[in-house]
């Protein structure tokens, strides 16, 4: 019985998720988006130390945006404000859009709900040297 139960239930979705392409998929069957951001020191634009790549990045509701820091230094996802950045972090109204410290080798993942822009940082070393955006339709 409990292993009829669990060919059933359970192997129908882990069989689910390995066909989405390591998508991950709820129980409902729905496969959830998944996009990467990188945090690196390499090729950044205008000769920056440190850059987020994509800079901008355009995702679907519902969307898991994970962001691996392949620098050598620590980094945050910290949303704009005009205090920090000059800037507001945007028209999203997402709670909780924020890290902490991202070391080196490790990641973040943050999904997004509600739709709108999303303006970030690096509290580490400043909107000015580093910042990005996320648009979420």
């Amino acid at each position: 019985m409990r292993r009829s139960l669990f060919l059933s239930v359970v192997a129908p979705v882990f069989l689910t998720s390995i066909a989405a392409g390591g998508v991950a998929v709820a129980a409902t069957g729905h496969a959830t988006p998944i996009k990467s951001v990188t945090i690196t020191s390499s090729a950044c634009p205008g000769g920056k130390d440190f850059c987020f790549k994509p800079g901008v990045l355009v995702v679907t509701r519902s969307t898991r945006v994970v962001w691996k820091n392949t620098s050598s230094s620590p980094h945050t996802v910290t949303r704009c404000d005009v205090a920090h950045c000059g800037v507001p972090g945007g028209t999203g109204i997402d709670p909780g859009f924020k890290s902490p410290t991202i070391a080196p080798g490790h990641t973040f993942a943050f999904t997004f709900h509600h739709a709108g822009t999303y303006r970030y940082y690096c509290k580490v070393h400043g909107y000015t040297d580093m910042h990005a955006a996320i648009t979420v339709k």
